[in-house]
């Protein structure tokens, strides 16, 4: 202050003006660090990390930036995001997409030949405010996904303006719940009227959120059973006690016993045995890769600070809030009983990134204070949204916009099965039909693309960490994507 006083009585108050946004602008701008040997000596490209603002007071968000290997002047910007909501973006970094990464349960790095940041340069934020290493002016703050998608804007322009990015072509990438941050995320950016407007070229989404009333229930009980996972006794059960009352089930007027009316809605005390008997045969599968094993996973005593993330008990409370969101509990009868989730029990969470990024050295590296306990999935108040509005409404307007949606066919928590389900109800028109494509000569999915710009994509194999399970595939798909070209052209 007695600086400011200083300057004032020897410059105009224009000048003073100039200089207190210079201040402002200090203090609402991101933080840099280059990070020294990050992986331990497996990757000598450049890699930083900082924290991000957003415009709520206190928050701040932090990211992992590893630019291109190749061509970093101009390549475009690729932001990463897991879902949860309240999972770790740096999941995906350090176990999917990034240059050096960890399959799963095996407890080292190793050099990643697919990486995404061949191509692209590659940024992990961890968001909302408090998850993984942010920092929450207000943990007890109840988010939505227009206050994350706004306050998520904010801070990528933080980071674009502190990179000299803000020029770059920028794309979007996630799993799961980024099903929804990313078409919200993308709303905001496209809806946006700042001269310093985001260059969003467009989103790509696997295994993503999408709709409750198809992707959820319904679609885990039919993979379930044609899986051989549920007996065909218990799901014929489950279609007929679970569903509409029987005079409802199959109208004159639609004879597709997996029609929309077909969705769970009547909660009797007999549809809950039999969920409960569902979820007994999902258990002890991994049912994010249904073909995973599931291992034992580390026992600790319940005093070590790792003890919650080792029992997998945000990821199980996720499963259990999606079911009860999904079975739509304002249309219950009031002859119907509270209904009991069929989401299984996960398997045990592979807690190498736990141990990793809560290395006090790692810490250092990476700038951040060493009393933050780092969990991949952290408990935050978020109410759960869907993202249909943005292919009926946005997409239509926007016809430039990239959109593709990819899909692991083992995955049990966002199935493929109800991924075609919800893309069919938009009643788009397909312009290149169902077509293989292939990666070292073997089928490697299939692509579909609809005349209103939205490309379906299968992953053979893979589950819910598509570019985890299958990385020659994923990398298939993702540089295709990038290219604008079908993975089959």
């Amino acid at each position: 202050l007695i600086y400011i006083i200083l300057i004032y009585k020897i410059m105009s108050k224009s000048y003073l003006i100039i200089l207190l946004f210079s201040l402002l602008s200090l203090i609402n701008s991101a933080t840099k660090k280059k990070v020294e040997d990050f992986f331990n000596g497996l990757y000598e490209g450049e890699v930083y990390s900082g924290y991000l603002k957003t415009k709520r007071a206190g928050d701040e968000l932090f990211y992992i930036y590893i630019p291109a290997q190749k061509n970093a002047d101009t390549a475009p910007v690729m932001l990463w995001l897991n879902g949860g909501p309240g999972c770790s973006s740096l999941f995906g970094l350090l176990g999917e997409v990034g240059p050096v990464t960890e399959n799963n349960f095996a407890y080292n790095f190793e050099k990643n030949p697919y990486s995404w940041n061949n191509e692209v340069n590659l940024l992990a934020i961890e968001q909302p405010a408090g998850v993984g290493f942010s920092k929450a002016g207000d943990p007890e703050f109840e988010w939505n996904d227009d206050v994350m998608g706004e306050n998520l804007l904010f801070a990528i322009k933080d980071f674009l303006q502190e990179f000299k990015l803000t020029e770059r072509e920028f794309f979007v990438s996630g799993e799961s719940y980024a099903g929804v941050y990313i078409p919200t995320l993308a709303t905001y950016i496209l809806n946006d009227q700042d001269e310093n407007k985001v260059n969003l070229k467009g989103v790509l989404i696997g295994n993503g959120l999408t709709d409750f009333d198809t992707d959820v229930e319904r679609s885990m009980v039919e993979f379930g059973f044609w899986h051989g996972l549920i007996s065909f006794e218990t799901y014929d059960l489950f279609q007929r006690h679970c569903a509409h009352k029987p005079d409802e089930l199959r109208p004159e007027n639609n004879t597709d016993e997996f029609s929309d009316s077909f969705y769970p809605r009547n909660v009797t005390h007999r549809c809950n045995e039999i969920r409960n008997e569902i979820r007994n045969n999902l258990n002890g599968n991994d049912i994010y890769g249904i073909y995973r094993i599931c291992p034992k996973g580390k026992d600790l005593d319940e005093n070590h600070p790792l003890y919650y993330n080792s029992q997998n008990t945000y990821k199980k409370t996720i499963l259990k809030r999606l079911g009860l969101v999904s079975n739509n509990k304002k249309n219950l009868n009031s002859d119907e009983e509270e209904e009991i989730s069929i989401w299984p029990e996960g398997c045990p969470d592979d807690l190498y990134f736990d141990d990793f990024l809560n290395n006090k050295t790692t810490k250092e590296k990476i700038g951040v204070n060493e009393s933050i306990l780092w969990s991949q999935c952290t408990g935050i108040n978020y109410i759960l949204g869907n993202s249909t509005k943005f292919y009926q409404e946005v997409m239509p307007k926007f016809p430039d916009l990239r959109v593709w949606f990819f899909s692991g066919t083992e995955d049990g928590v966002l199935s493929t099965l109800g991924t075609m389900r919800w893309i069919d109800k938009l009643n788009f028109t397909i312009e290149k039909e169902w077509t293989q494509y292939k990666v070292n000569s073997q089928v490697a999915g299939y692509a579909q693309k609809y005349k209103e710009g939205l490309v379906l994509v299968t992953v053979k194999g893979a589950g819910h960490m598509v570019p985890q399970d299958q990385r020659s595939s994923a990398y298939k798909m993702y540089t295709s994507f990038i290219k604008g070209k079908l993975p089959f052209e």
